[in-house]
């Protein structure tokens, strides 16, 4: 069947369709030409079909806007469809490069209007016959009966039955005319509500359906809710064979349920990692109960049991003159962190399961601690899932140092100072922190409970699509879950997001939230740095007490400081005479020495007065006493 060939203004050669898998994998751009919104699997794209090195591509229903309109804002004078330079949208305000509307008349020249505003706001104009078509009047045509025609309502070209509008040229399906204002379905709780173009704050936020999680043009008709900033598309409102789950396959049984809470990030993620690597892991001693580390090779490390961990913790607490802050024992069970992944080393409930870890591994020099699962991490890994190039194998290494020479995962985007993994290859800079490493190949994720799991997928995969969440698309992440079903995806750094976090200024936990605007109208500020979020991405928001907040804005839980291990104490007599804690600052919001902004960053802050000093100049200090003692 020959390929549909349209001509546009746009380009001097006939457009074509052009499959999105392969526009991912060629030379073209990933937004489009008329709206510059991102493409997303599934979507109708049209590109030069002789492929003539033009790079840009058109969705179906932006190639099909009209080349003439009148818009509301401007009612004196049509408006032309042309490509705009570098101006801004008469509506918007916003800056135009590619397609938009102009008025060409003399006195109006410059007035220039984006393909979203000029198709999201025809629902103002006053209504007629047809609410969505106030212009003109609709007639009932019978015509098109045996002839498929493109229905300006639903998007489909089909034949039947149509309103017609004889002046513009402006066909709608017979059912689409007769449909309901507003209409009660089974997939949300409230009434949804009819809308003849996308409206405004959706094109705001780049929503997509909520049932198919595709794009929503801009010109056809949809169902929306007030209440929820829950927007739909017209044929999937009324899709009402919701499919059956298929049976339970051996993927689904292994599929790990995401999120995960920090505190339970180590048994359901880091040992099931370590155990895949049929590594053996020690329960006995060997060599008078010493073992060697490479990765902390000036010491060894001791097997220690969680019941000995508390003998010595309950000597601890009756000695109140020890005074030694460089002894173990000085160190509480809570503050034991694991120097491998920087969680917390808890003692588990004892259950049947002989292979329950009933210890840890310490430094009885410094204060270096390890899980048993990450003290037998492999120390080589020749193909990870997330990183499975040919020779790029992964060495475990360790940071050079706690306070500097941080490395950054290349999957949460977050720094670490302690153990990580390494590519190895020439020119190769991939390096990942051991929680994102012990990823599960599938998930279970809570923001989509409508399908069985999500599939890792590798960075040459030409299905990977947009994240949900963060709305990055594959050319810019190597590494997403996607639904075995439908076009959903995840990336990775946002699947590592906490099921919980705490905030300093609240009393209680604060869940990780994907509908935060079901039942709640109006707009979310974050209530720590106080900007405005969007609506549909997720965030820690608690109802009660309608508190919202940025997953950055927990640096230590779930921002790019996330990987950092806090804790250890420093005396830089240099610029302060009470030892100094690395940590998060929440004292003050700049540093007592350099006056930058330190506040939620982490530095060194005295637990004694209120005495902060950023990361920067505490290492710098620490550096300028250590040259004076070598000279």
């Amino acid at each position: 069947m020959e390929v549909e060939k349209v001509g546009h203004m746009c380009h001097e050669h006939p457009l074509g369709r052009i499959l999105l898998e392969s526009a991912h994998q060629t030379d073209y751009y990933t937004v489009c030409y008329g709206c510059d919104r991102f493409f997303r699997a599934g979507d109708a794209t049209y590109g030069c079909s002789i492929t003539c090195g033009f790079r840009w591509l058109l969705h179906k229903e932006c190639m099909e806007m009209p080349r003439q309109i009148t818009h509301p804002i401007h009612p004196s004078h049509p408006l032309s469809l042309a490509i705009s330079g570098s101006t801004k949208c008469a509506v918007c305000g916003g800056d135009l490069h590619n397609l938009a509307y102009r008025c060409s008349q003399g006195e109006c020249d410059g007035l220039w209007i984006d393909l979203g505003c000029a198709g999201g706001l025809n629902d103002t104009q006053p209504l007629m016959d047809h609410p969505s078509h106030p212009q003109h009047e609709l007639r009932f045509s019978s015509k098109t009966r045996w002839c498929p025609f493109p229905c300006d309502a639903c998007g489909a070209t089909e034949k039947g039955d149509s309103y017609t509008c004889n002046i513009c040229n402006y066909w709608i399906h017979e059912r689409c005319a007769l449909l309901p204002e507003s209409k009660d379905f089974p997939h949300h709780h409230h009434s949804l509500f009819l809308s003849f173009s996308l409206p405004s704050e959706y094109i705001k936020y780049d929503f997509d359906c909520g049932i198919c999680s595709k794009t929503l043009p801009l010109r056809r008709w949809h169902y929306h809710c007030h209440l929820c900033r829950y927007v739909v598309h017209l044929n999937c409102a009324f899709d009402n064979q919701n499919e059956s789950e298929s049976a339970i396959d051996d993927d689904e049984k292994e599929a790990t349920k995401f999120p995960i809470a920090v505190e339970d990030m180590y048994e359901e993620m880091i040992r099931p990692f370590v155990k895949e690597q049929i590594l053996i892991v020690p329960h006995h001693d060997r060599g008078n109960g010493k073992y060697s580390f490479s990765n902390h090779p000036q010491h060894l490390l001791t097997f220690t049991t969680f019941s000995a961990s508390s003998s010595s913790y309950d000597h601890h607490e009756k000695n109140d003159d020890d005074d030694d802050d460089d002894d173990f024992e000085s160190i509480t069970r809570s503050e034991i962190i694991c120097d491998g992944c920087t969680l917390p080393i808890r003692e588990k409930k004892q259950t049947d399961d002989d292979d329950d870890e009933k210890g840890y591994m310490r430094c009885d020099e410094c204060k270096y601690f390890l899980h048993l699962s990450c003290f037998n991490l492999p120390l080589h890994i020749t193909s990870h899932p997330i990183h499975p190039h040919k020779d790029h194998n992964l060495t475990l290494r360790n940071a050079d140092a706690k306070l500097t020479g941080w490395k950054r995962c290349y999957i949460c985007r977050g720094f670490t100072n302690v153990l990580y993994y390494a590519c190895t290859y020439r020119y190769c800079e991939f390096t990942i922190d051991i929680k994102c490493a012990s990823l599960p190949n599938t998930i279970k994720h809570a923001s989509h409970p409508q399908h069985n799991y999500l599939k890792l997928l590798t960075d040459d995969d030409s299905s990977s699509g947009l994240c949900v969440n963060c709305h990055f698309p594959a050319c810019f992440r190597t590494e997403q879950y996607r639904c075995n079903r439908c076009i959903f995806c995840i990336c990775g750094e946002c699947v590592m997001l906490p099921a919980t976090n705490k905030h300093r200024l609240e009393n209680h936990l604060l869940s990780l939230t994907y509908d935060a605007c079901v039942n709640r109208p109006g707009e979310f500020y974050c209530s720590s740095c106080e900007y405005q979020m969007h609506p549909r991405l997720w965030m820690y928001h608690c109802r009660d007490c309608d508190q919202s907040f940025h997953p950055d804005c927990f640096p230590a839980t779930s921002g790019y400081h996330r990987n950092i291990k806090y804790g250890t104490e420093h005396v830089i007599s240099g610029i302060h005479d009470h030892p100094l804690r690395f940590q998060i600052i929440s004292n003050k919001k700049r540093c007592d020495l350099c006056h930058g902004y330190c506040y939620d960053e982490p530095g060194f802050q005295c637990a004694l007065c209120f005495f902060v000093c950023c990361r920067k100049c505490g290492v710098n200090q620490m550096d300028d006493m250590s040259s004076r003692i070598m000279r």
